[in-house]
């Protein structure tokens, strides 16, 4: 077994070694002022079952696996995908001093995306008959939809276009039916996203979209007026049968789930303008650059990934519930879901053994609010052990400034209850509080970058690939066998 890999294990096997002692019991909550703050983010860890010494060995296991050491090689382009034998260099993507040779071709994409983005929002991008664009409809599934479309949810106030953007994921018609039937075709652009162009959902998708534009008579070079591809794959027009289409690239060192921060945010810059974009991708940077220098005991995505590791194999909390008291924020539990549970469900170690230690935790939740009315009766006075991590922005974006507090008075009084003994109950609970300012580009950047790092460092811990995702392939296998014996 490899050196790193052999470190690895010893620190999970420490962390071990409390599971007898805290199988009956869990320990006290840590208490007192624990609250770690970066780029606007503040995470209080004080409701975390955990004592003093044995947060401190936590950071030195950290220090002993090199932790932030290998996610610094991450971003340096050393090869730390080694299955697809890659690189994984996605924080390039909103690097704007970047010296790495792959900057130089982002920095032009970006150019190029922004200058199509403000030619459809003044109105110099026109469709086939002279009309200015008014609705664009976002073409791609997994990665290629759910980061985009979460930020896009969150940040519709901040939409300084009059430009509607509509996502079409799964390949359920009913979607398409409904939405097509309110658009007209030629003040509408399409966005085909994927990284290979080999997504049978998208291509499919897009194929009944394009039928659609040609019953409304517009074919031929016209289409090249209304439908552009993201994709790596040179021949993605052909694809969709757009030959010619405009195509905005991306690489094959950035995952999917990482993607956002590319050209898959186009319909973002669309919407919500360049300026807003290139915040988000500022958010994302400056939490990039205090996951490598920030020391163990004040990192944001150390501690959540520490932690993870602690409640999951010392405190067996199988599971992490995502608790946003913020409406905007409803789609980020989504992105979670595939950030995470793609990244770390594996069961292989790089070197091909098997783990002997939970990796891939369910990810799960709901609007916060929603859910006290909902699950949190299980949560509070159940039998199983979950890990929390509640989120609110302290400033709303709306005047009605006692919905505000009420909510806020909800969330607080919540993330004590979720950890407050009760005699009755065999749940155990552990919470992380994350607050924000406010929502903004700025802090959503900060945000998904951070529970990024979390993610990929809880992937070196581990000692697993956090960045190939073989699972999810027999399915789509099986799914075109079926298809081609209907045919």
């Amino acid at each position: 077994m490899p050196e790193f890999l052999s470190k690895t294990q010893d620190g999970l096997a420490q962390i071990a070694a409390y599971q007898d002692q805290y199988r009956d019991s869990a320990p006290k909550l840590l208490g007192g002022d624990h609250t770690l703050e970066a780029c606007g983010v503040k995470v209080d860890i004080s409701r975390q079952r955990i004592n003093e010494e044995q947060l401190k060995r936590l950071y030195q296991i950290a220090e002993d696996i090199h932790l932030i050491e290998r996610h610094r090689n991450m971003m340096q382009g050393v090869q730390v995908n080694p299955t697809e034998k890659r690189a994984a260099l996605h924080t390039v993507l909103r690097d704007p001093e970047s010296k790495l040779p792959q900057a130089q071709e982002v920095r032009k994409n970006l150019d190029e995306m922004r200058k199509f983005s403000y030619e459809v929002r003044q109105g110099l991008w026109r469709g086939s008959t002279g009309e200015r664009i008014t609705d664009v409809i976002n073409v791609g599934i997994g990665g290629s939809f759910a980061g985009p479309h979460f930020v896009y949810d969150a940040c519709q106030d901040m939409n300084t276009s009059s430009i509607k953007v509509h996502w079409v994921s799964n390949v359920d018609g009913w979607v398409l039916v409904n939405l097509l039937s309110q658009l007209t075709a030629n003040k509408t652009l399409v966005i085909v996203s994927s990284k290979s162009f080999g997504t049978a959902e998208t291509l499919l998708n897009a194929e009944t979209i394009l039928n659609w534009f040609k019953q409304q008579g517009i074919d031929g070079k016209d289409l090249l007026k209304h439908f552009v591809v993201v994709s790596s794959n040179g021949k993605a027009g052909e694809k969709i049968g757009v030959p010619e289409a405009k195509r905005f690239p991306i690489w094959d060192w950035v995952g999917g789930r990482f993607s956002v921060w590319s050209a898959t945010g186009l319909p973002l810059m669309i919407a919500l303008g360049p300026t807003h974009f290139d915040e988000l991708l500022r958010g994302a940077h400056q939490m990039d650059v205090h996951s490598i220098e920030a020391a163990p005991e004040k990192n944001l995505p150390l501690n959540l990934a520490m932690l993870s590791i602690w409640n999951s194999i010392a405190l067996n909390a199988g599971t992490l519930c995502f608790l946003p008291y913020e409406h905007r924020l409803r789609h980020m539990i989504q992105w979670l879901q595939q950030l995470q549970m793609e990244s770390l469900g594996k069961s292989r170690l790089v070197n091909g053994e098997l783990t002997f230690f939970p990796t891939g935790r369910i990810v799960w939740g709901g609007l916060g609010n929603d859910a006290q009315h909902t699950f949190f009766q299980c949560l509070r006075q159940g039998v199983a052990r979950t890990a929390i991590d509640i989120l609110w922005a302290e400033r709303p974006a709306h005047s009605l400034t006692v919905h505000h507090d009420f909510l806020l008075a909800n969330a607080k009084a919540q993330a004590n209850v979720l950890v407050t003994d009760d005699e009755d109950s065999l749940s155990v609970n552990t919470v992380n509080v994350i607050r924000v300012r406010d929502i903004s580009p700025y802090s959503l950047g900060a945000l998904m970058a951070m529970y990024e790092h979390k993610t990929t460092m809880l992937g070196n811990i581990f000692g697993i690939n956090p960045f190939d995702q073989p699972g999810v392939e027999l399915g789509k296998r099986l799914a075109r066998e079926l298809m081609e014996e209907e045919q």
